[in-house]
Order: C-alpha cells, then structure tokens, then sequence
C-alpha cells in the first residue's frame, strides 16, 4: 500500500504551511510573554505605589493622632477626643489594607504590632477620660505608645520602599528569564524551519531533476533507461508520459534504423553496376578511350569508392544502433588490438611527421573485436586527421578497477564548446573540420559510441588541454543486459 501523494502545489502548500509554523508559533509565545510581563509590571507598580501611599498616610495619621492628643491633654477638650478616634479608625482601616500582603512576614509583624500599640494608646485615653482619679497615668502611657509607633511608622514606610525595590528586581529577572527562554524557543523552531526547508526541497527538487534527467537523455537518443519518476502525483504522471514517449521515440529510431538499412542496401546494389562499368571503361575492355575520357573514368572510379565507404559507415552505424548486445563475445587482448590500429596508422603518420606517445598497459576484456577494433580505428584515424604536421597523438591504456581505461590525445585546435554535446551524433561534423586534412562523413564518432555502448562502456570527449581527447571506459567483464521493448501504449494518470 502506497502512502498519500499529493499533488505538486499541495505539496507546494503543505511546504509554505510548514515552513511558517515556527514563525506563527513564537508570534504566539511572544505575545503571551509580553501580555504576562505587562500585567505583572501593572500590577507590581500598582501595589507598590499604594503601599508607600498608605504608609506615608498611616504616619501622617499618626502624627494627627498624637498631635490631638496633647491638645486632648491640654485643653481638656472632648472634640479632641474624639478627633482621635476618627483618627484611630482611619488607621484601622489602612492597616487593614496591609493584611492582604500576608506572604511578607516581617510586613505582617510590623503592621500586626503597630496596629496593637495605636490600639492600646486610644484605649488608655479613652479609659482616662472615663476615670478622672488617674488621667495621668493613662495618658502617660498613651504618649509612650505614640512614641513607639512614630519609628514603626517610619519602618513601615522605609519597608514599603524596599518591598517596590524587590518587585521591580523580581520583574527584572522574569524579564530576563523570559528572554532567554525566547531566544531558546526562536533557535529551536528556526531549526525546525530548516529542516522542513531541507525537507520539502528533497521532496520537490528529486522529481524535478528526474524529469529532468529523463528530458536530457531523451534528448542524447538516449531509449533504453526508463523515466522514472517518484514524487507528487501529478509529476509522476508525467514522469510515465515521458517514459511512453521514450517506447515511442525507441520504436521509431528502430524503424528509421530498418528504413535506413533498406535505403543503403538498396543503394549498393546499383552502385556496384556503376562501379563494374566504370571499371570496363577504365580497363577499356569496351574500346579504347582517351586521356580526357580515362580523367573522368578516375572522378568517377574514386566518388564510387567515397559513395561505397560511406554507404557501409551507414550499414555499420545502423548495425550498431539495432544490435544491444554483441552477439561474439571473445576473450581479447586489448592492448595488443591497440597497436594492431597503431601500425595501421603508421604510413599516415610516417608521412606527415606526427609523433606517438604510446603507453599500452596489458589488459584483458570480453567482447566483439571487429566493433572494438572500429571504435580503436575510428578514434585513432580522428586524432591523426585533425593533428597538425609535426604534431603529437597521445595514446595510454591502463586498467582502473574493474575497467580499462583508453584516452587519446592530439594536438590540433581540439573541441569548440558549442560542438561537445553534438560530436557523437550521426552525420555531424564540427566547426573546426574544414581544418581536418581529410574530410570525413560524420559518422565515425557515432558508431564508436554504439559499439562502446554496446560493451557497457562509455565514451566521452574531455576538456581540451588544448587538442581533443577522448576517453573509453569498458568494463573487463563483458555485461549482458536483456533488451528492452518498447510500447505505443500512452500511460493514463
């Protein structure tokens, strides 16, 4: 059972919804923090003022009280008096105030023992009023206790001060601590971020460069590796109409290749009545003829041979595109096939004065000699054609692995870049061939990389140093692959 694959722009979507998570997420953490932060900041700064209000207030209420009662004692007056206790309830009510903060111990002793002295100073005068044989005595310890509750009072506000003090420290710290779990959370989810970036660009971009392997090889004539292609369902989709275009365009390259063998088979045939005259008239078996008329036997005698070899290259490259696997398969001696070509070669380059630098390293590979001797001929022939008089070709075998490794080297004007992607393509010659000393049709190139493809091995044009060179890859054992068949069938979604 295969897992959900949703489309390319729901992925797309899924990835953004993803991606902007962590941002939506600390938005969210940070707007709790603050609206937190904000609240406890009011409130402390609320309640700190107030306790240093009602402080200095309860001293200032104090000090009337004790002002009203010397004149309690002085006067003698009963509005004093009273005063006092209007006074007295006053301060009950803001020391009542103070109760609520009963998590500061020393705050709760302090107001619990002024509030016991103002109430023992307003029961002594009022118990001195009512008993005229000791109002003295009464009011004496009134006074004491009004001079005792002037330095509590005094605590009491100096004590609110440093309370405010310890809250402002207190939000500091929340302050402080929030910030660095903040900082923490932003580094967590930007990772997070990251690795859903990472994520989501694996998940898009493999499919991408799928498809876009399968174009580029489809685009090299390329047909016989599948297009696969995993990843949303709308790209896999068009992964499989790739992959029936490749059957497509793999059953009529085979049908051009039969077409085109026809062609040329059919084409020797009268070419070969033309060459058979012209070999009567030139051997004038037919009656004697003149120089002029021996001159144009030659033209033709020679385009004969030019038609004939290019005609067979046709057959060659033809055989090699509809053959996937060498039919003979031999146990060869690679580099003694190498210097077979080599002395083939020699008149060519004896006469032009190109030296060889040859390293031929023994090794033994699988295969079809008369496709690998081609490929060795055709590679060889290249580098002497485009190589100037007095040059050098370069010539190395050696073994890496499991494969042998061939690289030639000359010394002409090498590769342009616009020409290296085309160079292995049927009947295309570059822009540097008119340089070349013999004119060639083309096709050389092309049918080496089929009969090298055909062993399971590679062929490649390196980078100029500043002549061509040309590397071939082939596997010591030889590989058997089953052919693949292609389909007219499109693939439905």
């Amino acid at each position: 059972m295969r897992l959900y694959r949703p489309p390319f722009f729901v992925l797309l979507l899924i990835g953004f919804l993803f991606v902007s998570l962590p941002l939506a997420t600390a938005m969210v953490s940070s707007v709790r923090i603050l609206d937190s932060l904000e609240l406890q900041s009011v409130t402390a700064v609320y309640s700190s003022v107030d306790r240093v209000t009602r402080s200095r207030k309860i001293a200032e209420l104090i000090h009337d009280e004790e002002r009203k009662a010397l004149l309690y004692d002085v006067l003698g007056d009963p509005a004093q008096l009273e005063g006092v206790n209007k006074i007295h309830i006053e301060i009950n009510e803001a020391l009542n105030y103070f109760n609520t903060f009963n998590n500061n111990e020393q705050l709760s002793r302090l107001v619990e023992d002024l509030q016991s002295r103002e109430r023992s100073a307003v029961e002594a005068l009022n118990r001195g009023a009512g008993d005229p044989e000791e109002p003295e005595k009464e009011f004496g310890q009134a006074m004491v206790m009004y001079r005792h509750m002037g330095d509590l009072s005094g605590e009491l506000v100096k004590l609110s001060h440093q309370l405010m003090n310890h809250e402002v420290e207190e939000l500091q710290r929340r302050v402080k601590r929030e910030k660095q779990q903040l900082i923490w959370k932003t580094y967590g989810l930007i990772g997070f971020s990251v690795l859903c970036i990472i994520l989501f660009l694996v998940l898009i971009s493999r499919p991408v460069r799928q498809i876009y392997r399968g174009i580029e090889r489809l685009g090299e004539g390329e047909f016989t590796a599948p297009v696969e292609v995993s990843g949303p369902r709308d790209l896999e989709a068009l992964g499989q109409k790739l992959d029936w275009l490749r059957k497509r365009l793999a059953e009529l390259d085979r049908e051009k290749v039969k077409l085109i063998a026809h062609i040329s088979h059919d084409l020797k045939t009268p070419l070969a009545s033309i060459r058979e005259g012209t070999g009567l008239l030139r051997d004038e078996l037919l009656g004697t003829v003149n120089s002029r008329q021996k001159e144009v036997i030659g033209i033709l005698d020679k385009n004969c041979t030019k038609l004939q070899v290019l005609i067979e290259k046709i057959l060659d490259f033809n055989m090699a595109r509809a053959q996937q696997v060498p039919m003979e398969r031999n146990r060869i001696d690679l580099d003694e096939l190498i210097a077979e070509v080599i002395e083939d070669h020699r008149n060519a380059t004896a006469a032009r004065h190109i030296m060889l630098d040859i390293r031929l390293t023994g090794t033994i590979v699988y295969g079809n000699r008369k496709q690998l001797r081609t490929v060795f001929d055709n590679l060889l022939s290249n580098a002497v054609k485009f190589s100037p008089d007095r040059g050098t070709v370069r010539i190395r075998l050696k073994t890496d692995g499991r494969n042998a490794v061939f690289l030639v080297e000359d010394s002409g004007a090498g590769i342009d870049d616009e020409d290296r992607g085309s160079i292995f393509s049927p009947f295309y010659r570059g822009n540097k061939s008119e340089r070349a000393v013999v004119e060639g049709s083309g096709l050389g190139l092309a049918i080496s990389k089929e009969y090298v493809e055909n062993h399971g091995g590679s062929i490649r044009a390196l980078v100029n140093k500043p002549g061509a060179r040309f590397m071939v890859t082939l596997p010591k054992r030889f590989p058997v692959e089953p052919a693949r068949n292609g389909t007219n069938e499109l693939p439905k979604n």
